[in-house]
């Protein structure tokens, strides 16, 4: 493990605990954990843009949309999507984008707008979703980014595949040729689970990535952050918690899932000293998706994101070089409430 990662193993003990209220309503938890449960592909039916604005190197567009996730139990606050749309400011109408999810505890845009930077430079836009319990749309009684109870992990998980995956067919249906997906940590997570429902061709850059999150949460650094006390208290003891809880995680793991029709579009890095996810996680996933590729970033979890941007713009871009262009009817010029047609 690098000494960054051990460092922040030792601070978690200060940051708030997750699953303080429990495992969540038991009738929901048995819904949400039933396995990987696939959806028809979401329309989003009005995306509001603003006009885009020039912020340094990127042309800036926020966006809003009804969230197509937003029904039944997940949070009011949850409702409505937001995102930052990032375009090169030379490159067109219609660039390539990858859409970049967010890692755990990126509660704004400024770590992806980092990173972005040197994709943007190469002609790629880049699309933030704030997601679901982060930001401007987490729960008023939730502590930073420590989830309230199990079930609420599980609908944050399932509620940013489902807006990810209507946010790649959006792109392609406004005229974007190429689209990708990719995240660091619980975003490199969420956006391999995400692409293997998306039915078009796209890039998968999956970064710092685990197979499933019960490796994270009960072996990794992350590991000390659940109330596993709380979480005993109707399962015999935290020790029975930790076991129910890497069970009740792993069968919604992306190796459940069916591996990509295509491997070859997908890039897998994973950082040599990683505390946060084991290797035999990232591993076990390259397997599943026999056929995509494993590159390193030196260091560990948390210094090779930032030491290795120029490796990640790379394999960004290398990801989309085996994807065709798709070529769609374009929507109505950009501003105002837009749709997929």
């Amino acid at each position: 493990m690098h000494w960054m990662d051990a460092l922040a193993a030792r601070l978690t003990t200060r940051r708030p605990r997750f699953f303080q209220e429990g495992w969540g309503p038991p009738s929901l938890l048995e819904r949400l954990s039933r396995g990987p449960q696939g959806f028809a592909l979401p329309e989003l039916h009005e995306v509001t843009l603003s006009p885009p604005r020039r912020e340094g190197p990127f042309l800036v567009q926020e966006g809003r949309f009804a969230s197509p996730a937003a029904v039944g139990p997940l949070p009011a606050a949850c409702a409505e999507a937001r995102f930052q749309l990032l375009l090169p400011p030379d490159a067109g109408a219609r660039p390539p984008v990858c859409l970049w999810l967010a890692s755990s505890g990126d509660h704004g845009y400024g770590l992806r707008r980092f990173l972005a930077r040197g994709l943007v430079a190469q002609g790629v836009g880049a699309m933030l979703l704030e997601n679901p319990y982060y930001g401007s749309r987490r729960p008023p009684e939730q502590q930073g980014e420590a989830l309230r109870t199990v079930a609420d992990l599980l609908l944050m998980f399932r509620a940013t595949a489902v807006e990810a995956v209507a946010l790649l067919g959006w792109l392609l249906a406004r005229g974007h040729p190429k689209v990708g997906i990719s995240g660091y940590s619980m975003g490199g997570s969420m956006a391999a689970y995400a692409a293997c429902f998306f039915p078009l061709p796209a890039a998968v850059v999956p970064m710092a990535v685990a197979h499933s999150a019960a490796p994270v949460f009960t072996q990794g650094v992350l590991s000390a952050l659940p109330d596993w006390d709380t979480l005993g208290r109707t399962c015999g003891g935290a020790e029975a918690a930790r076991q129910r809880l890497a069970e009740l995680l792993e069968r919604l793991s992306i190796t459940e899932l069916s591996p990509l029709d295509n491997p070859r579009r997908a890039i897998l890095l994973a950082a040599r000293q990683d505390g946060f996810v084991p290797s035999a996680s990232t591993l076990r996933l390259l397997r599943h998706w026999r056929g995509a590729e494993l590159r390193y970033l030196s260091n560990g979890h948390l210094r090779g994101l930032f030491t290795g941007r120029a490796l990640i713009t790379r394999a960004i871009l290398d990801a989309f070089s085996r994807v065709e262009p798709l070529q769609l009817p374009a929507e109505a010029p950009e501003g105002g409430s837009q749709g997929p047609g």
